[in-house]
């Protein structure tokens, strides 16, 4: 069976492409398994030092894979909902998690429609570029009578704020790349034509960064969402000796005062 994603490499550039084009490349029970698979090879690899994320064809993501059933029995009411919480906790969630605990900075470069699942999985990178074509729908509540999930519910609201974000499920509206940055749910939006140089040079600049403090700004950016200042000022003073004493912060401190740019290695 061929694979549903598919892992290039270009030095410290490594790029995931769901490859599914024929289903706008619909989260499918291989596609989840081919994924976290990726995910955790690209995870272990210490050559990398950014990761894309990204769709084949004219999609990013179309979300949940909504192919008829195979026929047979059916199970009960209780085994069907045991089977999609396990579902939800070791696929969709999984690849969730594995993206927010990606060893390097991640972006989602959104090609085209992020629909339904889509969204999460978009949004669960560290930078959002989008081309002027892209879309973001949450499909579910009025199409599928079911709630955002794979985040949906955690990342729009703390960037679009509990209005919009309730708008967006209730009637499904798209949300244009231009109005996507201007809500605050994406980083960026770029003509079409522009779009794969300006996702490629992003990568390179992060590619050059200093790893560890994306990393660990990451961590205390979404930490922050929940903490009071207090215990944010705490995390902080936790997070910051661990960089303080990095060959990284050596390097800049070195680069600054000799009125150059960095060399940053990740360490």
């Amino acid at each position: 069976m061929s694979k549903t994603v598919r892992i290039d490499r270009r030095g410290p550039v490594f790029t995931i492409t769901l490859d599914r084009p024929d289903r706008l490349n619909a989260i499918s029970p291989d596609l989840i398994a081919d994924l976290s698979e990726a995910l955790d090879e690209c995870a272990g690899d210490t050559d990398m030092r950014v990761l894309i994320l990204t769709g084949a064809g004219r999609g990013f993501c179309a979300g949940a894979d909504l192919a008829p059933e195979g026929s047979g029995k059916r199970p009960s009411l209780r085994q069907r909902k045991l089977a999609h919480k396990r579902g939800m906790d070791e696929g969709f969630n999984g690849l969730v998690r594995r993206l927010k605990d990606m060893p390097a900075p991640t972006i989602a470069a959104v090609n085209g429609v992020a629909a339904g699942g889509g969204c999460g999985l978009a949004l669960s990178c560290d930078v959002v570029i989008a081309a002027d074509v892209a879309r973001f729908i949450l499909v579910f509540v009025p199409q599928l009578g079911l709630i955002p999930d794979m985040g949906a519910t955690w990342f729009f609201p703390r960037a679009m704020g509990r209005a919009r974000s309730l708008g967006r499920a209730f009637f499904g509206e798209p949300i244009s790349a231009e109005e996507a940055v201007e809500m605050g749910l994406i980083w960026k939006q770029v003509p079409e034509a522009d779009f794969p140089q300006v996702v490629e040079d992003a990568a390179q600049v992060l590619a050059r960064g200093p790893t560890r403090a994306y990393v660990a700004t990451r961590h205390a950016m979404d930490m922050a969402t929940i903490n009071t200042l207090p215990r944010q000022l705490d995390l902080e003073a936790e997070i910051q000796p661990e960089l303080l004493v990095s060959e990284d912060f050596r390097e800049g401190v070195k680069a600054f005062l000799e009125k150059r740019n960095p060399d940053f290695t990740g360490q």
